[in-house]
């Protein structure tokens, strides 16, 4: 066996994986082979079965193995044919054969090389994470498959489905901290199981973590998990965290051109029933329901297109949040990556500020008018259709259209979108538009029923895990059912062939490794 006297720490490795990623920060994305191009691992000597590959670049095949999600030898083999471009980076000037690689593996390195390389390669997903770069991977590249038998294509859709999870799932698993210790009997994968299994199940971790003890004999009881959420001591701290996340999830999108370059887009509050102190910090004050007064908030910005409805970026409310400043942070952040067509939001919005904010990023925008005393008299006096010009609301000036519902009820609407009130159908573009809101309501009762565990907890640090865990899990979701489409039947035709449950069920089964 060749590694016994190693003369380099994981430490040391790791401070060259951080150097590597700060000097590629300014990229959005770097492939594999590229940063390990640039990564030195000159610490190994080549005192072994004399082979024409140096050690150091089998070495990093190993480790682009287990990054691009690889599974066998043979293929392998076969992507570093059809990718001479790559194989060159590596610093090889030929393919090696399955034979080859096996004997490296199995002759050549102990142990300690072998846990050492499933180290660099997970330091290197996690730290890719930390800095919001996406690494190439095969899943986001559509096929186009042949023909395929109904059973063919099951099966292949099965195949496909756990590939993707298990990937996402090691990804996510890099990403999520849940304050353990390396010498605790329950390691982080086993709390993210039995979340993902409290999510599936939408249950309280008391319970859960009970039902999980009759799939696995090794699970953490609920009370410990509620321990390590309540460790959490700094809100940016989770923030970010799942932050990271989304931003891996939206460049893998992005790489799988199933974004257009222009979308709609919905902004809104969704509150979580409170029934404590309301004293204690993030409590906001709302509209009396189910007994209370009380909530802990967040703001999301969701894309208000048909399947494609991701959550671009969520954050908590506290009570003593600036509207505009909310509504800033997730404008900014979903400009940054998209233009926005058109912006849907509630009447919750109907204020000159907002209003103002909007006309300063040079958004077109629809919301219904709050029913103020203005506002009534509008819908009194003027017939239906009807759009006002240049309505002023203090320094906010926009249009005010009314139009009857389906109902025979009028209704106004605050926009800067130029409508004609001598169009027939006015009254049915005009719901038409502003029903592709209804989406980011139906993005949270999925999260809510599918995704989100069940909690009386008055912990701050508990529902903020438990609603961003949520968030990311949809997201994920919906990006699988996007790429098994993509490799099962070559496009994306729009519809869900993955439900949310079954999603959850696999991404609690499969290994992730590490």
């Amino acid at each position: 066996m060749l590694l016994g006297n190693r003369n380099i720490s994981k430490e040391t490795i790791e401070l060259e994986i951080y150097k590597i990623f700060e000097q590629c920060k300014q990229e959005k994305e770097i492939t594999i082979v590229d940063y390990l191009n640039r990564l030195h691992l000159d610490c190994f000597n080549d005192n072994y079965r004399s082979i024409k590959f140096p050690y150091e670049s089998l070495f990093k095949l190993l480790i682009f193995q287990e990054l691009k999600g690889i599974k066998f030898q043979a293929q392998l083999e076969r992507y570093l044919r059809l990718h001479k471009q790559e194989l060159h980076k590596l610093n090889m000037t030929s393919v090696p054969n399955q034979r080859t690689i096996s004997y490296f593996i199995n002759n050549i390195l102990d142990e300690e090389t072998k846990q050492l390389i499933d180290f660099i390669a997970s330091k290197i997903e996690e730290v890719s994470n930390k800095f919001g770069i996406l690494l190439d991977t095969n899943i986001i590249q559509p096929t186009q498959p042949k023909k395929q038998a109904e059973r063919t294509y099951y099966h292949n859709k099965n195949i496909k489905i756990r590939e993707i999870s298990t990937l996402f799932k090691k990804r996510f698993s890099s990403v999520i901290e849940l304050n353990t210790k390396r010498n605790s009997v329950y390691q982080k994968n086993d709390f993210i199981d039995l979340v993902l299994h409290m999510c599936n199940t939408n249950d309280f971790a008391e319970n859960g973590s009970k039902t999980f003890q009759l799939q696995r004999t090794k699970t953490p009881n609920g009370d410990t998990l509620l321990y390590h959420l309540k460790d959490y001591k700094d809100i940016y701290q989770m923030k970010r965290m799942f932050v990271s996340m989304f931003e891996m999830i939206w460049e893998t999108a992005r790489k799988a051109n199933q974004f257009h370059k222009i979308v709609d887009c919905s902004i809104d509050y969704t509150g979580w029933h409170y029934y404590g102190d309301k004293n204690a910090p993030m409590v906001t004050e709302g509209k009396p329901d189910r007994g209370t007064t009380h909530y802990y908030k967040f703001a999301t910005i969701t894309i208000s297109e048909r399947n494609q409805r991701f959550t671009l970026l969520a954050i908590p409310v506290g009570p003593f949040d600036n509207k505009q400043e909310i509504l800033r942070t997730l404008l900014e952040y979903a400009m940054q990556r998209m233009k926005i067509r058109r912006l849907y939001v509630d009447r919750g919005f109907f204020d000159s500020e907002s209003i103002q904010l909007f006309k300063y990023y040079h958004l077109k925008f629809l919301m219904p008018c709050t029913a103020n005393e203005r506002i009534k008299k509008i819908l009194e006096i003027v017939p239906s259709p009807t759009v006002i010009k240049d309505y002023e609301m203090k320094s906010a000036v926009f249009n005010v259209v009314v139009v009857n519902d389906e109902n025979g009820v009028k209704r106004a609407f605050a926009t800067n979108i130029d409508f004609n009130e001598n169009d027939v159908g006015l009254a049915e573009r005009l719901f038409n538009l502003y029903s592709k809101r209804w989406g980011i309501e139906t993005c949270y009762r999925v999260k809510k029923h599918s995704f989100r565990p069940k909690t009386t907890s008055k912990n701050y640090f508990i529902r903020l895990f438990y609603f961003m865990f949520s968030v990311l899990l949809y997201n994920l979701w919906l990006l699988t059912d996007i790429l098994v489409c993509l490799a099962v039947l070559g496009v994306f035709n729009g519809n869900h062939i993955i439900t949310s449950k079954y999603f959850c069920s696999i991404f609690v089964l499969v290994d992730p490794g590490g």
